[in-house]
């Protein structure tokens, strides 16, 4: 298998994890109708960007996992996409599901 292929694996791995993590926020009883329609609008793009982030990780550490989310999230943030509300939660989310996506990574 040559390099190209094993790296749009490991993003598709990863993307579909991260689709697990992030439907999770989406459904979650805590958030209202507006937060899930705001993060529904932007959970594509952050996915591949998260995905395509730690397919560039050699070593994934939890440390470097979180380090990943909070500069994905934080752009979200800055452009005005989401709210720091919308960020926090879903920052929180996603470190919490970082078993999951160690676990595709992984394999």
């Amino acid at each position: 298998m040559d390099k190209n292929m094993s790296k749009g694996i490991a993003i598709g791995a990863a993307a579909g994890a991260l689709v697990g993590v992030l439907t999770g926020i989406l459904f979650a009883p805590k958030s209202g109708k507006e937060t899930r329609e705001d993060i529904a609008s932007y959970m594509n793009e952050m996915k591949v960007k998260l995905a395509e982030k730690i397919a560039e990780t050699k070593d994934l550490t939890e440390e470097k996992y979180e380090e990943i989310v909070q500069t994905t999230v934080e752009k979200y943030q800055k452009a005005s996409k989401i709210t720091a509300k919308q960020a926090d939660e879903i920052k929180k989310d996603l470190i919490k599901g970082y078993d999951q996506i160690i676990k595709v990574v992984k394999s």
